[in-house]
């Protein structure tokens, strides 16, 4: 791929133009199209909530990222959306096995396997809960967030954005705000600042588009960080005036 127009998708992607990124990918033919080129264009029908043709996009290229740990990732994610977990898990299980490194895809990995077994239920339920009633109670107390447990012996506190609260990011629409996950992670970071500074440097924030990431090592300090951020969320006095205060990603 060419380095400027690499350079300009990543800059859309970051300002979550993704619009024009399908746009600009579009007008190439498609035989000049190579491996990148159809995996940005599949990521930016993803961020557009366009699974099915991101799917489509995905799967022409699959030989190629037969081996590629993002395209496994990325096709498990248009999957989990579309509420496909049998797929989902197997994309997800196969980015783990080639990155086991990555975060994002366990955590996935392990919300597709709790969603198969819980058809109807949008609760995100922690993993092994009955073995766990501390991590359950602080589970049920935060929802819409949710926990996540890793094999690792991190937690993480995670939340699918696009309703909740959706209504605080929209004052403050004309600055570019839209309530994705990059802009829940700015509202979280001035509330651990200004409201729990003792965790600064214990939890740390790894959000994506569609999802809000948060996550530790340290169990007391998540735990105690969505409880007490969901208590935030559902005082708007407050949340707004530390929204006032958020960046922009």
């Amino acid at each position: 791929m060419d380095k400027d127009l690499l350079k300009q998708l990543t800059l859309w992607h970051n300002k979550n133009q993704h619009e024009k990124i399908i746009n600009k990918i579009i007008e190439i033919p498609e035989a000049d199209r190579d491996y990148d080129l159809v995996c940005h264009l599949a990521r930016a029908l993803n961020n557009q909530e366009n699974y099915n043709e991101a799917i489509k996009y995905f799967l022409s290229v699959q030989k190629q990222g037969e081996h590629d740990p993002l395209w496994h990732y990325r096709l498990g994610y248009a999957y989990f959306y579309l509420k496909q977990y049998k797929e989902a898990i197997v994309a997800f299980e196969q980015a783990v096995a080639l990155d086991p490194e990555d975060a994002h895809g366990r955590t996935f990995l392990e919300m597709s396997r709790n969603a198969a077994g819980r058809a109807g239920n949008e609760t995100i339920h922690i993993v092994n809960v009955e073995q766990d009633e501390g991590l359950l109670e602080v589970n049920e107390k935060i929802n819409p967030f949710g926990l996540v447990s890793h094999n690792n012996g991190s937690i993480s506190m995670i939340l699918s954005v696009g309703k909740y609260k959706y209504e605080i990011f929209q004052t403050r629409a004309e600055e570019g705000f839209e309530g994705n996950g990059y802009d829940w992670g700015s509202l979280a970071a001035v509330f651990l600042e200004e409201k729990m500074p003792h965790l600064v440097d214990i939890v740390r924030f790894d959000p994506e588009a569609d999802m809000f990431a948060a996550y530790s090592d340290n169990r007391e300090a998540i735990l105690s960080l969505a409880i007490a951020f969901k208590e935030a969320c559902e005082d708007d006095s407050l949340i707004k005036d530390l929204f006032s205060r958020a960046e922009l990603d």
